[in-house]
Order: C-alpha cells, then structure tokens, then sequence
C-alpha cells in the first residue's frame, strides 16, 4: 500500500488503498443522496469516482456488509461498468450453533411481508439478491466470498479476515428470538402457501449458504457450478415471489409484518448486520523475535460493534499505521479497547444524515491524528471549537529544512516521499486538509 484514499460521501464510507497501478475500494456507499461539500449528486460522484481510476489496471472492491451506505456505490458503478473489477469480495452469511443464517432468513422473512417501498427493503433485497445481480452485472468471475480465517493479497501485502465467523456465529438472544417468534406464527397458521413458504426459505437458505462455499477463496468450483448454483438461488426466489400475493392475504400476514417491519425489529437488524461486517487486518511482519511496524499495518472495521471487537479483541495488534474507525466514528459503537492500542492514524466518514450520528468526543482524547471527512460532525469541534489534531502532528510529517502543513496532500512541490503520512481525504471540492480549520479553509484539486 502506497496511500490512503479517505472519500467524503457523507453519511457514508469508502476508502481506496493505492499501490503500484492497483487499488482497492473498500466499501462504497451513502444514505445521502446530495454530498453537500461541493453540492453533487452523489451518483454522479460515483461517476466521477469510477472515471478517477478507470486508468488503474487492477481494481478490487470489499463490501463490508450489505448496509445502502457501504453498497450502493458499487451497483452505480457495475451498472455503468460492468467489468470495473477484477475481483470484488463479499461477506459470507453466519450460521448460529444449528446451522442457521439467522440474518439472511430474517431477511427473506422482511423480503416477502413487508412491502413498503423503503431503505428498509432495500437493504433486504440487498442481501437476497447479492450473487444473482453482481453475477448479472459483472459475471461470477470476479466474485468472492470472506468469512473469519480467510486471507488475501493486495500489493504485496497479505490481509486476514478476523470475522466474522462462518459458523456458530453469537447472534444475540434478542434477535433469535424474533426471528423464531416470526417462524412459528407462519408454522402455526393453516394454509398451503405459508407451508410451501418455509419450505422455499429453507431451500433459498441452503442454496445460498451453497453459493457462499462455491465463491469462498478456497473453493475448485468451476464457473458452471457457480452458474449453476447462482440460477438454483434465482429460480427459488422466483418461487417466493410468486406466492407473495397469497401470501399477504393471509390472517397471519399483518402480524408477521408488524413484527419484522417494527422499529425494534429494525434496529435488531441493523445491530446484526453491523455485528457481522468484515474486519481485516494486515497479516503482521516480524523481525526476529518481534513485530515489525511499518505502514502496512492497517485495520479495517465496517460497522463492527463493540460486542465484535471484544470478540476478536485477542488477534488485534498491539499497533497500526491505520484504522477505520467502526460505524463512521459514532458514540454508539464506541469501543473501550481502543485506549489499549497504540493507533497513529484513525480514518472517520461521517456526514449529515438523519439516521447518522455525531462523531464522538472519545476518539479525540486518543493519541492519534484523526483524518474526519465532515469536522462539523465532530462533538469535540462542536463544543472546543478546536481540531483535536491542532497541537498534534504526524511524526513522518516533518522536513528538516521546516516545519510542514498538516495535511501532505497540501505540500506543493514535494516529491511523494516528503509528503507525510500518506493519508488522503478527498470529495468533491477536492482534497481536505487533516487540520479542522485548514479543511474548512482550504482545498486541492483532486
């Protein structure tokens, strides 16, 4: 990796890492449909995104989890370009201690009863339909799946994949729960069709939890078999599909609606799809004895809650050059053990957003420089009027002739070399400066 690329699309995420004519888009999506820093569709900045490095020969992409505002930037840009990829990576579907995908059965359970045109069902039919449009739109080639003990390669450097986990996978009591109250209602109800339903759920399910083998890094299945297995997941959905009027006259529709559609349902949801977001790390380097710390050494989150991170807390490493912060630094997800390792640099995309959060005041007291996307989402900038950057600097970010500006993107005239830390914020005005009242103040061209 030779740089950072942290894009502002608001209440968003999307980084590049760059290496020698090869990048690699981790995550790429944004519940906002105007970016307000530099008043653009953030369509057309995909656009402009996927033109930027359409010149780069090797492209990879990540998506985290199947959130819109991790997502729907890679549709945009498959939809545009369909051969945009070489390679783009997927997270698997976790099985409970019995074998099952809890969150792609809630899913389909949302998928067939609830029929509200929302981001909602979006994000349902998101997950359902994973493989069957990337296929679509791209072809199986390119696609691969990731779960907790997987490992890959970009530039040279070797990632591991620390969840989540395949299977027994903790999905939480709560969750459970609600996904077994939905079950028995339709288990209980007389009639043909929700009968034949739980019976096409099971097979989607097996059929999906087939596709996530087939597409693992580890498989030797040939692209007939993965054909093969994509058009098995769309023919059963189609089955779904076709009972989804019966089905919605039935006594028992309304109340398994009310249940999976509630708020407390979607925050169940919206809690678990975030707990199982891919987190990766660099596989760490060792001279003799000890770890060898270099800028390689990054850490990559989704939307991990804390529950996650306590869970793969012990394969952490004691120091990184780089982490994105969880769920776009938000008080919510904030995780103590932060204050346990030693970070140089946190990468922050936050935005305005209903639905979003403030960033949270916690990460300015740690030790690191903060790269934020939108400083005024910041409750430390709110209430201090300062950068929490202001009296720190990057140590690689010193010239011996002077004393240099924050941000490197901003030091004209220099070679790659003297630039600093190597981090980048960017959007449509430009790239930012790490410095809250220089990024306010002034912009580069991209």
């Amino acid at each position: 990796m030779k740089w950072i690329e942290l894009h502002n699309v608001e209440f968003g995420d999307c980084t590049v890492l760059r290496g020698d004519n090869q990048a690699f888009i981790i995550d790429c999506g944004s519940l906002n449909t105007v970016l307000n820093k530099g008043n653009c569709t953030f369509k057309d900045y995909v656009n402009a995104f996927a033109e930027h490095y359409g010149f780069i020969r090797k492209k990879y992409g990540l998506i985290s989890h199947f959130h819109k505002d991790h997502v729907c930037g890679f549709t945009e840009i498959l939809r545009e370009n369909p051969q945009f990829f070489e390679r783009i990576y997927l997270p698997s579907a976790p099985q409970d201690d019995c074998g099952n995908p809890l969150l792609l059965e809630f899913a389909l359970l949302v998928y067939t009863f609830v029929t509200e045109k929302s981001d909602y069902c979006e994000l349902v039919d998101n997950i359902v339909t994973a493989f069957s449009r990337i296929g679509t739109l791209s072809g199986t080639a390119c696609m691969a799946t990731l779960c907790q003990g997987d490992t890959f390669v970009f530039d040279d450097v070797t990632y591991e994949v620390l969840w989540p986990q395949q299977t027994e996978y903790p999905f939480s009591s709560q969750f459970y729960e609600l996904v077994e109250q939905a079950n028995q209602l339709l288990t209980t109800t007389w009639g043909n069709q929700a009968e034949l339903f739980l019976q096409y759920k099971d097979t989607f399910c097996d059929c999906y939890l087939r596709c996530i083998d087939l597409f693992s890094l580890y498989s030797t299945a040939t692209p007939t078999e993965k054909s093969e297995a994509i058009t098995d997941l769309k023919w059963v959905l189609e089955q779904i599909d076709d009972l989804i009027y019966d089905l919605n006259g039935l006594p028992v529709a309304q109340d398994v609606a009310e249940l999976v559609g509630s708020q407390k349902a979607r925050i169940y949801f919206a809690k678990e799809l975030n707990g199982a977001s891919v987190v990766f790390q660099n596989v760490q380097q060792t001279e003799w004895l000890y770890p060898k710390h270099t800028r390689q050494d990054l850490l990559f989150t989704g939307d991990a809650t804390p529950k996650t991170m306590a869970q793969i807390s012990e394969l952490l490493h004691a120091h990184y050059y780089a982490v994105k912060a969880p769920h776009h630094g938000t008080e919510s997800e904030w995780w103590d053990g932060w204050r346990n390792i030693e970070i140089d640099h946190i990468l922050i995309s936050n935005g305005h957003h209903a639905a979003g959060g403030m960033i949270s005041a916690k990460y300015a007291q740690l030790p690191a420089i903060k790269h934020c996307t939108n400083c005024t989402r910041c409750h430390w900038f709110a209430e201090t009027g300062k950068c929490c950057n202001y009296k720190k600097r990057c140590a690689e970010n010193e010239h011996w002739l002077r004393k240099v500006k924050k941000c490197p993107a901003n030091q004209r005239g220099e070679t790659d070399v003297q630039r600093g830390c190597h981090i980048y914020t960017t959007g449509p005005v430009g790239i930012y400066a790490c410095d809250c009242q220089k990024q306010l103040e002034e912009k580069t061209s991209w």
